[in-house]
């Protein structure tokens, strides 16, 4: 085995991780899937560090201040992220939340470097998150990313229907087989009501910040409705099971060993413990 050939890298090899999409549009629910990670993570006790480069929104970071950097991208937006990529090797899992548009300078970065060989050094793996819908210019981004980066990266292919209704245009396509090759791993989104997520965009309104779904399921000070903060919780609960079922993934190779998934359950009525959250440890 050669050991600066990334796509030989030994499943037992790998230490550490890195979640990044890399994707044009925005509004695809990115910044949800990566805030979810981050309670997953915590949740998991997997130690992990984040970084938010979107600067119009800043989603991450207002829901985690204390945990996530904020990336100002300079003239030369290459390497502010390679400095990142530098330090994938400081923690288990390394999250980051590129604003969109930033696929090329990402690619471009990664290549600059040859990440994938300097990672495979390190014991370290990337994980590319993509989000298939039927638009022309998107699935042409979508596919030279795949071309681009091929089996040196691992890749989870993210459907989320509450945002993009449909995947016709890559269901069955060549990209489909091709990454199905690479051994993809697929993860939708859960739904979550409407009337949910309008009553903790409320309190965030209130707050002036964001809103973690592990706070509003904590703090009982925030007085969020005992139904709506019954939904989220078996909301985050499937979501959990759902990283659960693709931990290879999303971690290092012995935290991935230590994730038992779990069947889904039956709703309940009221907050107690669910097999997948475990509320005490959740913040």
């Amino acid at each position: 085995m050669n050991p600066q050939d990334p796509s030989t890298i030994s499943a037992s090899d790998i230490n550490h991780r890195l979640l990044i999409p890399i994707q044009t549009r925005g509004g695809l629910g990115k910044s949800t899937v990566a805030i979810a990670v981050c309670e997953w993570l915590r949740q998991r006790n997997v130690p992990w560090q984040g970084y938010d480069l979107d600067s119009y929104n800043r989603t991450l970071r207002t829901v985690y201040p204390n945990e996530i950097t904020a990336v100002e991208t300079s003239r030369e937006p290459e390497g502010d992220i390679i400095k990142i990529l530098r330090k994938v090797a400081l923690r288990a899992v390394t999250l980051i939340d590129p604003s969109a548009h930033m696929n090329k300078t990402i690619l471009s970065a990664f290549e600059k470097i040859d990440f994938t060989g300097f990672a495979a050094k390190a014991q370290a793996r990337t994980t590319v998150m993509i989000y298939p819908m039927d638009e022309v210019s998107d699935m042409d981004d979508i596919s030279e990313t795949v071309d681009v980066l091929g089996n040196r990266v691992d890749w989870i292919v993210v459907r989320n229907p509450a945002r993009i209704a449909t995947t016709r245009f890559f269901d069955g396509s060549e990209l489909e087989m091709k990454l199905k090759e690479y051994k993809a791993a697929y993860l939708e989104i859960p739904p979550l009501l409407t009337d949910t997520r309008n009553h903790l965009r409320a309190h965030e309104v209130q707050l002036g910040r964001g809103l973690s779904p592990a706070e509003a399921l904590k703090n009982m000070t925030l007085k969020i409705d005992m139904v709506h903060r019954a939904i989220l919780e078996n909301w985050l609960g499937d979501l959990f099971r759902r990283f659960d079922a693709i931990a290879s993934h999303l971690l290092p190779t012995a935290a991935a060993k230590l994730i038992q998934p779990t069947a889904k359950t039956t709703p309940r009525r009221s907050l107690k413990k669910e097999s997948a959250i475990n509320l005490e440890n959740i913040l």
